[in-house]
């Protein structure tokens, strides 16, 4: 037994994927920031005292060329030394470190300090420079460092939260137009309208336009789609009525001549419907021939199509002039070009008074000009008649253009054009 989809929680939403993707992206940058920035912080201070002990040891030279005794002392924290033997016993291990060293030095069994080993010239005599600054009064203190981290985490701390509110409102704000958009496509209202906020990107504006584009096509097909079956129904259904009527007269007792009749009603049906078929089934053909045999579409077979609709004409007192300029080469077959001609004038039949309808051909068109009703731009696009769907899509079948438009003072032109086809 199938089960209803479950909700999908919060998590999975588009604006939850996107505050969770952006607050690992936040994290990680916020993470690397914060440990370049203490790197940074350590090298500076450190630096700041190198360049500090460097510069003292100008002032210390000084003082020991003006026969200052050693150590000199230059700051509370620096002192200055011109004779290894005045080092302090702990500081002897520093002679080790060769001349023009000038670093922090850890865990050397004393405090941490920064020193400087160079020399200096006096007298014509060298003489070597011991520079020791106690780091310890020069660097900032534990409780210094752990108050400045603090300080980093909790302004990095409140750009997150302010950050992932402003990420979060721009996500919710890109993100509902879609779900806008998801719930109009999810609604089993036909007459449902795509649209999306007036401050939403052009992006969903144009896509929200092509849905309604699209949504009304899909509609005009299945509406037309519907008037087609409608049609082939009744086309073939037609003549199955006459032949199952002219059956079974055939059962009656008559003459000769009334049998013969009947046949003949039987015969012409199933041309007919054979005819339609025929004609229907090239719509359906999936391949046509490029190389195709084109033929002449003569003028007595145009005769017999207006003979076979001349009993309507004449039910309502309409006269069918021909005008045959010139006896065009065409592709279609002689049960589609029934089709499209007949189509054509039946449907000026029906849409005329007693008058007069034209056919003229040439070598690029067909036309049919009735002295009927103009036509509205509802009836293009209903069809004007369910007989014309079937001639537009036998015209898209051949790449022929199919026209239908309004004659001044009243009554329409249909046109079937295949001029850029030959």
């Amino acid at each position: 037994m199938p089960t209803a989809p479950r909700k999908k929680s919060s998590v999975n939403t588009m604006t939850s994927k996107l505050s969770i993707y952006f607050a690992f992206i936040a994290i990680i940058i916020g993470a690397t920031l914060f440990v370049l920035s203490q790197a940074i912080l350590y090298w500076l201070e450190d630096e700041l005292n190198r360049r500090t002990l460097q510069q003292s040891a100008e002032t210390a030279i000084v003082q020991f060329k003006h026969q200052a005794s050693s150590p000199v002392i230059i700051t509370n924290s620096t002192k200055a030394y011109n004779r290894i033997e005045d080092l302090p016993q702990k500081y002897h291990a520093l002679t080790q470190y060769p001349l023009g060293f000038l670093d922090e030095i850890h865990d050397a069994g004393f405090e941490d300090l920064f020193f400087y080993h160079t020399e200096y010239t006096h007298d014509g005599k060298r003489y070597p420079l011991l520079l020791i600054m106690d780091a310890e009064h020069v660097e900032l203190s534990s409780t210094e460092w752990r108050n400045i981290n603090l300080v980093s985490i909790i302004v990095m701390l409140v750009l997150f939260v302010l950050f992932g509110y402003a990420i979060t409102k721009l996500a919710r704000r890109l993100i509902t137009p879609v779900t806008q958009l998801s719930q109009q496509l999810k609604s089993t209202d036909p007459k449902t309208h795509f649209s999306v906020p007036d401050d939403a990107a052009t992006e969903f504006t144009e896509l929200a336009s092509s849905l309604n584009y699209y949504r009304s096509e899909n509609e005009l097909l299945i509406r037309q789609e519907q008037a087609f079956a409608k049609y082939a129904s009744h086309e073939l259904r037609t003549p199955l009525t006459i032949i199952q009527g002219a059956t079974k007269l055939l059962e009656l007792d008559g003459d000769a001549k009334f049998h013969c009749r009947q046949r003949e009603r039987i015969a012409k049906a199933a041309t007919d419907m054979n005819q339609t078929i025929e004609a229907l089934l090239s719509l359906v053909k999936h391949e046509q021939s490029e190389d195709a045999n084109y033929r002449v579409f003569e003028q007595t077979e145009i005769e017999q199509i207006i003979e076979y609709l001349q009993p309507l004409a004449d039910s309502k007192s309409i006269t069918v002039k021909l005008v045959v300029n010139a006896e065009p080469k065409i592709q279609p077959s002689r049960p589609v070009m029934r089709m499209l001609l007949s189509n054509l004038l039946s449907n000026a039949i029906n849409a005329s008074d007693p008058s007069l309808i034209t056919v003229e051909i040439d070598n690029s068109e067909i036309r049919v000009l009735d002295q009927g009703s103009k036509v509205s731009e509802q009836n293009k696009q209903e069809g004007h008649g369910l007989g014309l769907l079937i001639v537009d899509a036998l015209c898209q079948r051949y790449n022929w253009r199919f026209s239908l438009v309004s004659r001044v003072p009243s009554g329409s032109i249909a046109s079937l054009n295949f001029k850029n086809h030959l």
